[in-house]
C-alpha cells in the first residue's frame, strides 16, 4: 500500500492557517479515501478520520502548528514535499486509536524551526491520519 501511495498520490501539499491559528500541510484527500478501504480496517471498528464535516474542514492533513503554539506563519500558500515512510496503528489514548502514514519532511522540520519551535510537532513523527477507531466502554 505504502508503494502504491508513492506512485499514485502527490507527495507534496500546500501550507494553510485555519482561523483560529491551526497550521498544517493540505494534502490529497485520496491519502484518505483511497487508502482507507485498502487499510482493510473497517470490521475491527475503524472509520475515516472525521475531516470532511464541513466545507471549512482540513480534510486530508498533516498537522505541523497546533494553535497553543501562536505560530503565523508567512509560508502559508507555499508548497512542502514530504516522502512517505510507514503505515502505523498508534493509540494516543486508552479509547482512541489511529491509523497513520508516517512521512518524513526536512521542509516541514525546517519550517518549525524557523519559528524556534521543535522540529517535530509534540515529539512526534509528521503523519496523515487515515482511520479512527474509538472504543466505546460498557
Amino acid at each position: 500500500m505504502l508503494r502504491f501511495a508513492q506512485e499514485n498520490l502527490p507527495l507534496e501539499g500546500e501550507l494553510l492557517v485555519n482561523s483560529d491559528g491551526f497550521g498544517y500541510i493540505k494534502v490529497d484527500d485520496n491519502y484518505i479515501h483511497t487508502l482507507f478501504p485498502m487499510l482493510g480496517v473497517a470490521e475491527e471498528g475503524f472509520k475515516e478520520p472525521p475531516y470532511f464535516r464541513s466545507s471549512e474542514s482540513t480534510g486530508a492533513h498533516i498537522s505541523v502548528f497546533y494553535v497553543d503554539e501562536n505560530i503565523w506563519p508567512e509560508e502559508v500558500g507555499q508548497i512542502f514535499k514530504f516522502n512517505l515512510k510507514s503505515i502505523e496503528i498508534v493509540n494516543p489514548s486508552k479509547t482512541t486509536s489511529y491509523a497513520v502514514l508516517v512521512i518524513e519532511s526536512s521542509e516541514i522540520e525546517g519550517l518549525r524551526e524557523k519559528y524556534g519551535l521543535s522540529p517535530k510537532l509534540h515529539g512526534h513523527e509528521f503523519h496523515i491520519s487515515l482511520a479512527k477507531k474509538v472504543i466505546r466502554r460498557s
